[in-house]
């Protein structure tokens, strides 16, 4: 069931569950996971040409830390309307306009979302296994210090669900959530202000698990900043 969060009374966050239907294209038709991702766009209060996708792949790529600013005037490249070939890849968005949302499909990866009520902003963020081997939430961090002057100590994290005990080699097996968050607070962010729900895909029957099987299943976090 797809479900509505208001977050520090700063932004709306929608996340949808199994049963709403998959929200990322791997085969079939491409039409009904723009349709499904509409519908998680109807929860946030925004048509789907006005919600930008976080949209992540892992061939031939080297770096997994590419951030961008949606504004109104590249919105249309980075829009669910569009199909998946079409959108731009990142690892994370950012937008300082309440009429622009953000969309990232996910499986067992953590989404973080990152709002800055101080300078009118909110980031959403892929961080997976290979984003976070290469700092990437600290990297986000420090992306939004020098590209809107946000001050970590300031600003609200919120955690999507995500497998809580994905082990991460490079990091002595620690689990990925754990590790990310260690990274955000190295890049200043205070730990009372990061709020993990610990929803586990793996375990809770309403979300899709990759390490579960679910190898083309996803369900999907939006978000709109409000204030």
């Amino acid at each position: 069931m797809l479900k509505q969060i208001l977050y520090n009374s700063a932004a709306i966050v929608g996340i949808s569950e199994i049963d709403d239907g998959n929200m990322r294209f791997f085969e079939g038709d491409e039409s009904k996971i723009i349709s499904n991702q509409k519908r998680l766009g109807d929860v946030i209060g925004l048509a789907k040409n006005r919600i930008a996708r976080v949209r992540t792949v892992y061939e031939r790529r080297e770096s997994f830390t590419e951030y961008q600013e949606i504004t109104d005037d590249n919105l249309a490249k980075y829009s669910i309307s569009n199909y998946e070939e079409q959108i731009p890849v990142s690892d994370g968005l950012v937008t300082k306009s309440t009429k622009i949302g953000l969309l990232l499909p996910l499986a067992d990866c953590l989404g973080i979302i990152v709002l800055d009520v101080e300078h009118g902003l909110v980031g959403l963020l892929h961080a997976g296994r290979q984003n976070v081997e290469q700092f990437g939430p600290k990297k986000f961090i420090e992306y939004l210090v020098e590209n809107f002057e946000s001050n970590p100590a300031h600003l609200q994290i919120y955690f999507s669900p995500h497998a809580t005990k994905y082990q991460l080699f490079e990091f002595d097996n620690k689990y990925l959530p754990a590790v990310a968050k260690e990274q955000l607070i190295e890049a200043g962010v205070m730990l009372g202000n990061i709020v993990d729900p610990e929803i586990d895909t793996v375990s809770n029957e309403n979300f899709p698990s990759h390490s579960s099987g679910d190898s083309k299943l996803r369900f999907a976090i939006a978000v709109k900043r409000i204030a």
